[in-house]
Protein backbone atom coordinates (compact mmCIF):
# COMPACT_ATOMS: atom_id res chain seq x y z
CA UNK A 1 0.00 0.00 0.00
CA UNK A 2 2.88 2.40 0.81
CA UNK A 3 4.44 1.71 -2.61
CA UNK A 4 1.14 2.57 -4.32
CA UNK A 5 0.78 5.80 -2.34
CA UNK A 6 4.40 6.69 -3.08
CA UNK A 7 3.87 6.02 -6.79
CA UNK A 8 0.70 8.14 -6.83
CA UNK A 9 2.45 10.97 -4.97
CA UNK A 10 5.43 10.83 -7.34
CA UNK A 11 3.15 10.82 -10.39
CA UNK A 12 1.25 13.80 -8.98
CA UNK A 13 4.48 15.74 -8.46
CA UNK A 14 5.67 14.92 -11.99
CA UNK A 15 2.38 15.99 -13.58
CA UNK A 16 2.37 19.21 -11.55
CA UNK A 17 5.98 19.94 -12.56
CA UNK A 18 5.25 19.30 -16.24
CA UNK A 19 2.19 21.54 -16.17
CA UNK A 20 4.19 24.33 -14.53
CA UNK A 21 7.01 23.89 -17.06
CA UNK A 22 4.59 23.96 -20.01
CA UNK A 23 2.89 27.05 -18.63
CA UNK A 24 6.26 28.80 -18.19
CA UNK A 25 7.34 27.74 -21.69
CA UNK A 26 4.15 29.12 -23.18
CA UNK A 27 4.69 32.43 -21.35
CA UNK A 28 8.34 32.57 -22.44
CA UNK A 29 7.45 31.94 -26.08
CA UNK A 30 4.85 34.73 -25.89
CA UNK A 31 7.29 37.19 -24.36
CA UNK A 32 9.84 36.41 -27.05
CA UNK A 33 7.39 37.37 -29.80
CA UNK A 34 7.46 41.04 -28.85
CA UNK A 35 9.17 43.19 -26.25
CA UNK A 36 5.84 43.81 -24.47
CA UNK A 37 3.90 40.55 -24.18
CA UNK A 38 0.58 42.27 -23.53
CA UNK A 39 -1.77 42.10 -26.51
CA UNK A 40 -4.22 44.94 -25.98
CA UNK A 41 -6.74 46.71 -28.13
CA UNK A 42 -4.17 49.50 -28.48
CA UNK A 43 -1.62 47.22 -30.14
CA UNK A 44 -3.74 44.60 -31.90
CA UNK A 45 -3.80 44.76 -35.70
CA UNK A 46 -7.16 46.13 -36.79
CA UNK A 47 -6.68 46.92 -40.51
CA UNK A 48 -6.63 50.15 -42.46
CA UNK A 49 -8.04 53.17 -40.63
CA UNK A 50 -8.66 53.94 -36.99
CA UNK A 51 -5.86 56.46 -36.41
CA UNK A 52 -6.63 59.82 -34.87
CA UNK A 53 -3.88 61.96 -36.36
CA UNK A 54 -4.95 65.58 -36.88
CA UNK A 55 -2.68 67.77 -38.94
CA UNK A 56 -0.96 64.99 -40.90
CA UNK A 57 -1.75 63.60 -44.32
CA UNK A 58 -0.64 60.05 -43.52
CA UNK A 59 -0.02 58.15 -40.30
CA UNK A 60 0.39 54.43 -39.72
CA UNK A 61 1.39 52.00 -36.99
CA UNK A 62 2.63 48.73 -38.54
CA UNK A 63 3.20 45.71 -36.29
CA UNK A 64 5.99 44.24 -38.45
CA UNK A 65 5.02 40.57 -38.06
CA UNK A 66 7.37 37.94 -39.43
CA UNK A 67 6.55 37.41 -43.10
CA UNK A 68 4.93 40.78 -43.55
CA UNK A 69 3.18 43.26 -41.36
CA UNK A 70 -0.28 44.18 -40.24
CA UNK A 71 -1.71 47.64 -39.86
CA UNK A 72 -2.59 48.39 -36.25
CA UNK A 73 -4.13 51.72 -37.20
CA UNK A 74 -3.67 54.25 -39.97
CA UNK A 75 -4.82 57.42 -41.67
CA UNK A 76 -4.33 58.23 -45.36
CA UNK A 77 -3.18 54.69 -46.19
CA UNK A 78 -4.76 52.66 -48.99
CA UNK A 79 -2.68 49.50 -48.47
CA UNK A 80 0.58 48.11 -47.13
CA UNK A 81 2.53 45.19 -48.58
CA UNK A 82 5.81 43.51 -47.72
CA UNK A 83 7.29 42.05 -50.92
CA UNK A 84 10.60 41.10 -49.25
CA UNK A 85 12.09 40.63 -45.80
CA UNK A 86 12.39 44.00 -44.10
CA UNK A 87 10.76 45.93 -46.96
CA UNK A 88 7.37 47.56 -46.55
CA UNK A 89 5.53 49.35 -49.37
CA UNK A 90 2.92 51.84 -48.21
CA UNK A 91 0.38 52.94 -50.81
CA UNK A 92 -1.02 56.31 -49.70
CA UNK A 93 -4.55 57.42 -50.46
CA UNK A 94 -5.08 59.49 -53.60
CA UNK A 95 -3.80 63.03 -53.36
CA UNK A 96 -0.48 62.29 -51.65
CA UNK A 97 2.45 62.74 -54.03
CA UNK A 98 5.21 60.40 -52.83
CA UNK A 99 7.79 62.43 -54.79
CA UNK A 100 7.29 65.51 -52.60
CA UNK A 101 6.78 64.04 -49.11
CA UNK A 102 9.14 64.10 -46.14
CA UNK A 103 8.04 61.15 -44.00
CA UNK A 104 9.15 60.47 -40.45
CA UNK A 105 9.62 56.84 -39.36
CA UNK A 106 10.36 55.38 -35.96
CA UNK A 107 10.70 51.90 -34.41
CA UNK A 108 7.95 50.87 -32.00
CA UNK A 109 9.71 49.02 -29.18
CA UNK A 110 6.61 47.35 -27.73
CA UNK A 111 5.64 45.36 -30.82
CA UNK A 112 9.19 44.65 -32.05
CA UNK A 113 11.46 41.68 -31.49
CA UNK A 114 14.63 42.60 -29.60
CA UNK A 115 16.31 45.90 -28.86
CA UNK A 116 18.76 46.53 -31.71
CA UNK A 117 16.36 47.60 -34.45
CA UNK A 118 16.30 50.32 -37.09
CA UNK A 119 13.71 51.60 -39.50
CA UNK A 120 14.57 53.81 -42.46
CA UNK A 121 12.67 55.66 -45.17
CA UNK A 122 13.90 54.74 -48.65
CA UNK A 123 13.43 57.90 -50.73
CA UNK A 124 14.19 56.14 -54.02
CA UNK A 125 11.22 53.83 -53.47
CA UNK A 126 13.35 50.98 -54.80
CA UNK A 127 11.73 47.58 -54.35
CA UNK A 128 8.20 49.00 -54.19
CA UNK A 129 5.69 49.78 -56.94
CA UNK A 130 5.59 53.33 -58.27
CA UNK A 131 3.55 55.64 -56.05
CA UNK A 132 4.42 53.74 -52.85
CA UNK A 133 6.47 54.82 -49.85
CA UNK A 134 9.32 52.37 -49.20
CA UNK A 135 10.33 51.63 -45.61
CA UNK A 136 13.16 49.28 -44.59
CA UNK A 137 13.48 47.53 -41.23
CA UNK A 138 16.79 46.23 -39.87
CA UNK A 139 18.03 44.14 -36.95
CA UNK A 140 21.57 44.14 -35.57
CA UNK A 141 23.12 40.70 -36.17
CA UNK A 142 25.79 40.06 -33.53
CA UNK A 143 26.87 36.91 -35.37
CA UNK A 144 27.72 38.76 -38.58
CA UNK A 145 31.52 38.49 -38.97
CA UNK A 146 31.91 41.92 -40.56
CA UNK A 147 34.67 43.96 -38.86
CA UNK A 148 32.56 47.08 -39.44
CA UNK A 149 29.79 47.14 -36.80
CA UNK A 150 27.54 49.18 -39.11
CA UNK A 151 27.56 46.31 -41.63
CA UNK A 152 26.02 44.04 -39.01
CA UNK A 153 22.54 45.44 -39.53
CA UNK A 154 20.51 43.12 -41.76
CA UNK A 155 17.05 43.58 -43.22
CA UNK A 156 14.56 41.81 -40.99
CA UNK A 157 10.87 41.35 -40.24
CA UNK A 158 9.48 41.43 -36.72
CA UNK A 159 10.14 45.16 -36.30
CA UNK A 160 7.12 47.35 -35.66
CA UNK A 161 7.23 50.96 -36.76
CA UNK A 162 5.29 54.16 -37.16
CA UNK A 163 5.28 56.56 -40.08
CA UNK A 164 3.80 60.02 -40.47
CA UNK A 165 3.69 62.38 -43.41
CA UNK A 166 3.02 65.95 -42.21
Amino acid sequence: MNKQLSAIALASVLVSTLCTFNSASAQNSRTQQTNDPEDTELTRANAIGGADAPGVRLAAFIDGNIGGGSVVRSKGVASITSPATGLFCIQPNAGINVNSIVPIVSVDWSKSLGNDNLVQYRSSGSGCPSGNIAVLTFRYDRNNPSPNPFNRFVQADGIAFTIIVP
